[in-house]
C-alpha cells in the first residue's frame, strides 16, 4: 500500500484544505515545504456580534458573565503579544469606537 502524506496532496501551488463560515484554511507548497495559512472572515464575526448586540437586553436579568465580544482569534493574540496580557489596555481597545463592531452589547469594560 503506498503511503499517503501531506506533500501528496499538495504537490505545487495552494490548496484550500477548510472552509467554514468563519475561517478558510490554506496549505501552499513552497519547496519541501507546506505552509499552513489561516484566513478569519471577520464579516461572519461583525455580523454575528451585530446580531446580538441587536437582542441584546440592557436593563435585563443578567447572571454574573455577559458576552461584551466577539473578536478573531488572530486579532486577540496580536492584542496578547502587543499589551502581554495587560487585561485594562485590551478593555480600552475594545471601548474604543474603531472596534465597536466587535461588540455584542453597549457595555462598558
Amino acid at each position: 500500500m503506498d503511503e499517503i502524506n501531506i506533500g501528496s496532496l499538495v504537490k505545487s501551488g495552494t490548496l484550500i484544505w477548510e472552509d467554514t463560515p468563519n475561517h478558510t484554511v490554506y496549505l501552499t507548497r513552497d519547496g519541501d515545504k507546506i505552509r499552513i495559512t489561516t484566513v478569519q472572515k471577520v464579516e461572519a464575526i461583525i455580523e454575528a456580534n451585530s446580531r446580538e448586540s441587536a437582542e441584546f437586553n440592557r436593563t435585563g436579568s443578567h447572571g454574573d458573565f455577559v458576552k461584551v465580544a466577539s473578536i478573531p482569534n488572530s486579532l486577540y493574540w496580536d492584542w496578547q503579544r502587543q499589551y502581554e496580557g495587560d487585561q485594562d489596555a485590551i478593555k480600552r481597545k475594545l471601548n474604543d469606537a474603531d472596534f465597536a463592531k466587535f461588540r455584542t452589547n453597549d457595555w462598558r469594560l
